[in-house]
């Protein structure tokens, strides 16, 4: 227990060691920066430094860009389609089966019989 209140109070003297003291008046900011300049409403703007408009990019070039996304858009659009589609048929698949399993065996057992009856002595 006296090792709990030791680390609690080297703990708490770290904290008071790194508290910034809050502001005691509008002047005292209390070591905390803060906006020092106060925007007027209605004084100009500072202007802007004129930025030229950016030129055209060649045709050649966009084509080039365009046909390495498409390709790679439908590498990808290929790649989530097939893992979303494979558990779809795999899910389906398995359904399926089960569906057909009860419908085979009594083929099965039908198509047995029919050929057991023609077997049958005469």
């Amino acid at each position: 227990m006296a090792d709990d209140k030791d680390v609690l109070d080297k703990v708490d003297a770290l904290l008071k060691r790194h508290n910034v003291a809050p502001p005691g008046s509008p002047s005292d900011t209390g070591g905390v920066p803060v906006l020092t300049e106060l925007v007027e409403a209605g004084e100009a703007p500072v202007e802007a430094h004129p930025v030229p408009a950016p030129e055209p990019l060649p045709q050649d070039l966009v084509a080039e860009v365009m046909i390495g996304v498409e390709a790679h858009l439908a590498a990808e659009l290929e790649r989530r389609l097939a893992q979303r589609l494979s558990a779809h048929t795999r899910e389906a698949v398995q359904q399926a089966i089960g569906e057909l399993r009860g419908e085979l065996a009594r083929m099965v057992v039908d198509s047995v019989a029919e050929a057991l009856s023609r077997r049958a002595p005469k």
